[in-house]
């Protein structure tokens, strides 16, 4: 379905600029039912093709695929990836920040000893995402409010599939352990803000890579 609709952009059925017709009028023409149609939107919007405004409708942003070769941009249940990383952004700031304010030397031992075994050269790929669950988790439980850490480990599988989709993208890994290691010195500096506006940073910077592809992520040192 999706890629029907794709098409259609590609081929300027949909011009860049043009709003979409209702979802139940798209559903009609391509005769699915409206849950169909509307994963299919959520799909390109992910991909960069069309933006949804609430109250006004969807619109077509491009009629070129911000993807990155056949990166599959849906995760399990129906979810995007644009879904996933607006809820860590709200999440993994909070616990970030509340972390920051309540850390436990044991919490910290914790953080540090995962992040000792991500850098450690000899870790596998499968191993590192796991890995980076594990640390995303522990600022979660470190955050003493355990709501959060049931919200994370509500999206937990989401979060493994998306990184084991992008840890192949060039630098992902280092940039992606870096991060984590800054947003661990926030922690245990007990700086509140800088952990938060850190954690926040992470995941908005492999939003930029996915919406810029795989060369300009190339070209980015690791931090």
């Amino acid at each position: 379905m999706a890629d029907q609709l794709e098409a259609l952009i590609v081929a300027g059925d949909f011009p860049v600029g043009s709003k979409l017709p209702a979802e139940p009028e798209l559903a009609q023409r391509f005769e699915v039912g409206r849950s169909s149609m509307r994963e299919a939107v959520r799909t390109l919007a992910a991909a960069g093709y069309l933006r949804s405004t609430h109250g006004s409708g969807v619109y077509v942003t491009s009629d070129r695929s911000s993807r990155i070769g056949p990166l599959d941009l849906t995760l399990a249940g129906g979810y995007t990836m644009s879904d996933l990383f607006e809820v860590r952004i709200a999440i993994e700031s909070t616990t970030a920040e509340l972390a920051a304010r309540r850390l436990t030397d044991h919490h910290h031992e914790l953080l540090q000893s995962i992040l000792v075994a991500a850098g450690d050269p000899a870790t596998t790929r499968e191993e590192f995402v796991r890995l980076d669950g594990r640390f995303h988790r522990q600022v979660a439980e470190a955050s003493g409010n355990p709501l959060l850490l049931l919200v994370w480990d509500s999206f937990a599988a989401q979060h493994e599939e998306y990184s084991l989709k992008v840890i192949g993208m060039p630098g992902r890994r280092e940039r992606a352990h870096a991060d984590h290691v800054a947003i661990a010195e926030a922690i245990g500096d007990r700086d509140p803000e800088r952990a938060g506006r850190l954690a926040a940073e992470h995941v908005r910077t492999v939003q930029q890579e996915l919406r810029s592809g795989p060369a300009d992520a190339a070209a980015r040192p690791a931090r």
